[in-house]
């Protein structure tokens, strides 16, 4: 079955300044991106279906021992949950759900109900699906 849905909160990912900064958990990189730790970085097209915007063309950046990713819609107010759909090779069509949006409340129901082998201790809530 191919499983090509992340859903996942969002957080301040590296401070107050680089809030569109999406830096997800290692365990995301290995289980829904498949990137190789050991391998060069790829560069992904992600789409933000919910503005309809443009297609952009995001490298993947490491930072000491973490890496991230730019999602322009990404930006402030928390809380806000990224959904990630595989459309292709490194090619994603993405939505930012918050509060005030109708769809934020199945997102993180979905956040509070599914299970997640891949978890580990981490705090954050995030499933492929």
């Amino acid at each position: 079955m191919l499983r090509n849905e992340l859903i996942i909160d969002l957080n301040l990912e590296q401070g107050g300044n680089r809030v569109s900064q999406f830096q997800p958990p290692m365990s995301v990189w290995a289980h829904y991106f498949c990137v190789n730790v050991y391998g060069p970085l790829p560069t992904f097209t992600l789409t933000d279906c919910k503005n309809g915007a443009a297609p952009e063309v995001r490298p993947v950046v490491q930072h000491d021992h973490n890496w991230t990713v730019e999602v322009s819609d990404a930006e402030l107010p928390r809380p806000a949950i990224l959904r990630l759909c595989k459309t292709g090779v490194d090619q994603y069509d993405y939505w930012v759900y918050r509060p005030a949006d109708p769809e934020f409340a199945y997102v993180n129901w979905i956040l509070d109900t599914y299970p997640n082998p891949l978890k580990g201790t981490e705090l954050r809530r995030w499933v492929i699906i």
